[in-house]
This record gives C-alpha cells, structure tokens and sequence, in this order.
C-alpha cells in the first residue's frame, strides 16, 4: 500500500532550461492568462453591481478554458 503513494522521477533532456516551450504554446498560454484575468475582473464588476449570478457565470465561463487546456 505504501509504494502506491510513491513518485519515480527521473530528469529530462533540456528540462533545465527555462523558455522551451515553442512560441506557439507560450502565446496560447498568454491568452488564456489574460482571458482568465479579464473573466475574473468582468465578474467582479457584475457582482459588485448586484448581479452575482451572472457575474458567477462569466468567471467560469472564462476561467473554464484556462483550466483545460493550461
């Protein structure tokens, strides 16, 4: 039961090396930054004007994305 609870790593090639990411996926992980940013500043603004609900709805429908495919 215990090794269940146990991680093997073992260490990558060039994993060391920080900005590997293709720019591709760097620019599509800036989007969804920003997407989640702009989704959480747009609910705060409708909840803080009496629309809790909708402004609920608009940070998850926002954030859903950037907790995909993140």
């Amino acid at each position: 039961m215990l090794d269940l609870h146990i991680r093997k790593c073992v260490a990558r090639r060039n994993e060391h090396r920080a900005g590997t990411r293709p720019r591709a996926q760097q620019a599509t992980a800036r989007w969804l930054v920003a997407l989640a940013l702009v989704g959480s500043a747009v609910a705060a603004i409708a909840i803080a004007t009496g629309l809790p609900a909708t402004g609920l709805a608009i940070y998850l429908m926002l954030t859903l994305p950037f907790v995909f495919f993140a």
